[in-house]
């Protein structure tokens, strides 16, 4: 697990620059600006989870297939038509968002390349240059944020804090692969539509739907009380995300060394010994999110300045989905090896209406605090159901 612990590592060091920067944030920004903020990084998240994580993953997955293989060029472009004519389809969204919208769009383009350039190196378990962007547009997103900060004070924007976000990642993106794109192979129109035919046909049409309807899933909260909450609501619950996601790293660290590494293990006895190491780290992990969710009564009142009362409460729902997520979705990357697309699509199908019918019924009353709640409920679905049919292929792979 060395490699889990400096993929980590490096996670650490980075999540908590943007950590402070969103303290930052949370401080500087208006409540309006804030809220506006936080959405429009939910439809980044979305579109990117829905593009760069689908297409990453086939990345890593189809590597020893010889037709998918040096389509680097194929799937970024492909990945930015996408984002283009997602764009265009929510255009409606203009309206109310004005000249964030535009901004969005450009970060997601920027997300897209920069999730590619991790991916590149990741697949080839080059895990320090994976690291190092990770921590790089974090530094240089910091430092045009504090530059904001500096110059409008507590007039920041969201339209500037996203524009200077997607600068930030289109440099670190450009360092990390400007020396290699003259190594990849070049593409056409006609290349990227067979590479697209590839990606939509037979299986992994199964698995493209499964990264889409996933990004929306893990956006729902926020989606959900865009439409049934108010500005308040999305607020707080994006002052808790905050806090929260600084627990998440840890998840995205096992994530990012699982994926590529149970891809390449041989045997049972190598997977075996890959979960028993993930388990001691799971004991580690709850004794520092009980922690956090203990001192959380009396940090996140000093942070926001009592801006955000039901943060806390917010918070401590989402620490409890932090370690079920920990605990079980890694086994995720069994699933994805094993080709089990289609029950991974329809399990998240059933999430996702789930999540949506507990966010219907809390969020009226309870605001922040009921979409907490729809994401620990439908969460704990997802991962607690992956880990059961983890467990069931193992078996049935040990006794063929």
């Amino acid at each position: 697990m060395k490699a889990v612990f400096q993929v980590f590592s490096f996670d650490v060091v980075s999540k908590i620059i943007l950590g402070v920067l969103g303290i930052l944030l949370i401080r500087y920004m208006p409540r309006n600006e804030y809220a506006d903020y936080t959405f429009a990084i939910s439809l980044v998240a979305f579109m990117t989870q829905s593009l760069a994580s689908t297409f990453n993953r086939i990345y890593i997955l189809s590597t020893p297939q010889p037709e998918m293989q040096h389509a680097e060029w194929s799937s970024i472009v492909l990945q930015l038509f996408l984002a283009a004519g997602l764009a265009l389809v929510g255009l409606p969204l203009l309206a109310s968002l004005g000249g964030l919208y535009w901004a969005i769009a450009i970060l997601v383009a920027a997300s897209c390349v920069s999730e590619f350039a991790k991916t590149y190196y990741q697949r080839d378990l080059k895990f320090l240059k994976f690291s190092l962007i990770e921590l790089y547009r974090s530094l240089l997103f910091l430092g045009c944020a504090l530059a904001l900060i500096y110059f409008c004070e507590s007039e920041v924007s969201a339209v500037a804090v996203v524009a200077v976000q997607a600068a930030s990642l289109l440099a670190v993106s450009w360092w990390a692969l400007g020396k290699r794109l003259v190594e990849w192979k070049a593409t056409s129109f006609s290349e990227i539509a067979r590479f697209a035919g590839r990606v939509v046909k037979g299986d992994y049409a199964c698995l493209f739907a499964y990264f889409f309807v996933l990004g929306i899933f893990t956006q729902t909260d926020v989606f959900m009380l865009k439409i049934v909450g108010i500005d308040a609501m999305i607020a707080t619950y994006g002052s808790a995300f905050r806090y929260y996601s600084i627990l998440s790293l840890a998840l995205g660290s096992v994530h990012a060394v699982l994926l590529p590494m149970i891809h390449k293990t041989s045997s049972h006895q190598e997977l075996r010994n890959l979960f028993a190491k993930h388990k001691q780290i799971v004991m580690a992990f709850i004794v520092v999110v009980a922690f956090a969710g203990w001192l959380a009564e009396w940090a996140i009142p000093w942070i926001d300045a009592g801006k955000y009362p039901e943060a806390v409460t917010t918070f401590r729902i989402l620490c409890v989905s932090a370690v079920i997520s920990f605990a079980f979705s890694p086994h995720v990357n069994l699933v994805l090896r094993f080709e089990r697309y289609k029950f991974l699509l329809c399990l998240i199908l059933m999430a996702l209406a789930l999540n949506v019918a507990i966010n219907l019924l809390l969020i009226p009353s309870y605001g922040a605090v009921g979409a907490a709640i729809a994401t620990m409920v439908s969460a704990a679905t997802v991962t607690i159901s992956i880990y059961i049919e983890s467990r069931k292929l193992i078996r049935n792979s040990m006794t063929n």
